[in-house]
């Protein structure tokens, strides 16, 4: 008996804490740190959590961040990556398993969405290219990861690795899909695109689900922006700040923000000159405020 329980405490913990490192390495890692700069790390600090979302399956991190910053640029439109109107398929699996990306975004081009982070030499050991070498990589080192923690910890704990990191593996492929059909959720700002808010995507992926947020002001640390919206990779963020880790966290201006939604939607009410909505949508975006660093 005392053995199966230490076996369970083992699955359990190892399934929880793979599901939070990989999950925060995606969430906080790949999206809010390196793709948005919501906020600014030690080094140390990057490279620990970015190692976070390779270990559930994320890929190459400048590829990714190449991918999700066309995404932003062209999100519903021709161009987007991985925009459902091109099919629920597309948007959860095909898009990455075609090898349709390595047309969409050449090296040439991923350059060009990432000149921020091209000369970082750790980051770009892993890959700065969508091709099946780096794809092929990640997987086998993934593989040796769990190898090696079923030699070291046994059984149990390579489930719960395998497990956890699996689970997060899905939360991008949701929110790229469900948080952009407009049958689901709600949505807190009427901009262009079909981003939603969907609250079940949001406990799955660490608050990544609050994506009608998120798109209206991409720059923010927070995406669970009203009091409803549970937003775990918040709370780390806000905890990395307390603790002096976290500096210049970019938090939304949640009053200018609400009044220029205001303004948006009457102006699409009254279908009055599309540049005007445009800029109005423009100056939600950065309805933020910078938390300066101490």
């Amino acid at each position: 008996m005392g053995a199966v329980l230490l076996d369970l405490t083992s699955f359990l913990c190892w399934l929880v804490g793979s599901y939070l490192y990989a999950g925060l390495g995606i969430t906080l890692g790949y999206h809010r740190l390196l793709t948005h700069r919501a906020l600014k790390v030690p080094k140390w600090f990057t490279y620990f959590i970015t190692l976070g979302g390779y270990f559930a399956l994320m890929g190459a991190p400048l590829s990714w961040v190449a991918t999700h910053r066309l995404h932003h640029q062209k999100s519903d439109q021709p161009g987007d990556p991985h925009s459902p109107k091109d099919g629920f398929a597309h948007a959860f699996y095909e898009w990455w398993m075609s090898g349709e990306m390595a047309e969409k975004q050449p090296p040439a081009e991923i350059r060009k969405q990432i000149p921020d982070l091209i000369n970082d030499p750790f980051l770009a050991w892993f890959g700065t290219e969508h091709n099946a070498k780096q794809a092929q990589m990640c997987l086998w080192i993934n593989v040796a990861v769990r190898v090696g923690i079923l030699l070291a910890f046994g059984w149990p704990a390579a489930l719960g690795a395998t497990l956890g990191s699996g689970f997060v593996f899905f939360g991008p492929q949701l929110v790229n899909t469900i948080c952009h059909l407009t049958n689901h959720g709600y949505r807190n700002f009427q901009i262009t695109d079909n981003s939603r808010n969907v609250s079940w995507v949001a406990m799955w992926a660490l608050g990544e689900g609050w994506h009608n947020n998120h798109h209206a002001i991409p720059r923010s640390a927070r995406h669970g922006m009203m009091w409803w919206e549970f937003d775990l990779t918040w709370c780390a963020i806000w905890l990395l700040e307390k603790v002096g880790i976290a500096k210049d966290v970019v938090r939304p201006d949640l009053k200018d923000a609400l009044a220029r939604n205001r303004a948006l939607a009457a102006l699409r009410a009254a279908e009055l000159s599309a540049s005007e909505a445009e800029d109005e949508e423009l100056a939600l975006s950065e309805a933020v405020t910078v938390t300066a660093s101490k």
